[in-house]
């Protein structure tokens, strides 16, 4: 079974033991390092000496966080949304910049996907390794706050279930009709809103509960 997005693991790994709030701050600054200063976007600039060191620094950081975290190899499966990810910014890029070359628009997908994945990789690690209480104990959080935070797990935990009960109650022809592939993910997206609303009117009660106490 792929792991949750985001979810927490148990575990005595040495991020498992790291402070809770040190780990928060470093993935936000992490982020914004991946992320920070004007993206090149064409084939030259990408494989450039000064990109391609900077993302493979970036990158080398992720996969130790990883190892950090005990190597759950199984929570890498849930980063595949990545590839689809990786593929549609291509698709964007060239068609709306006509500018653009096939080698242009794949390349800047290319970085695009290894800068979201070293992120993507690094939150996981993070989140894996850290309940939602020791978030709000070391940043010292509201509840709504924490309680929006556990929900980020949870959203990806309720699309899987939903996408295999699609895929169990659907042909393999149905799937392959655009129309009606397009049908069965609205249907799917109304389910998890559906869903995530009675979770939420739930976690509201007992919230609710606990203060009334």
């Amino acid at each position: 079974m792929v792991a949750a997005l985001f979810s927490y693991r148990r575990g005595a790994s040495f991020l498992h033991r790291t402070n809770a709030g040190l780990k928060i701050i470093f993935l936000f600054a992490f982020s914004v390092f991946v992320f920070w200063g004007k993206t090149p976007e064409s084939a030259k600039e990408i494989f450039g000496g000064q990109t391609i060191a900077r993302t493979a620094l970036c990158f080398a950081a992720s996969a130790a966080l990883f190892f950090l975290a005990g190597a759950n190899w199984k929570s890498l499966a849930a980063l595949r949304f990545v590839l689809i990810l990786g593929l549609m910014v291509a698709a964007l890029k060239i068609v709306g910049s006509p500018a653009a070359s096939w080698a242009d628009g794949a390349s800047y997908a290319l970085l695009y996907s290894v800068r979201f994945f070293t992120s993507a990789l690094a939150a996981q690690c993070v989140f894996e390794t850290t309940t939602m209480v020791q978030i709000q104990e070391a940043l010292r959080l509201p509840l709504f706050v924490t309680l929006a935070i556990n929900f980020i797990p949870q959203i990806f935990n309720e699309w899987e279930k939903i996408k295999l009960a699609a895929r169990a109650r659907t042909s393999a022809k149905a799937r392959k009709n655009p129309i009606r592939a397009a049908a069965i993910f609205f249907s799917q997206l109304e389910a998890l809103l559906s869903a995530m609303l009675q979770k939420a009117e739930t976690t509201r009660r007992a919230a609710a509960n606990r203060r009334g106490f």
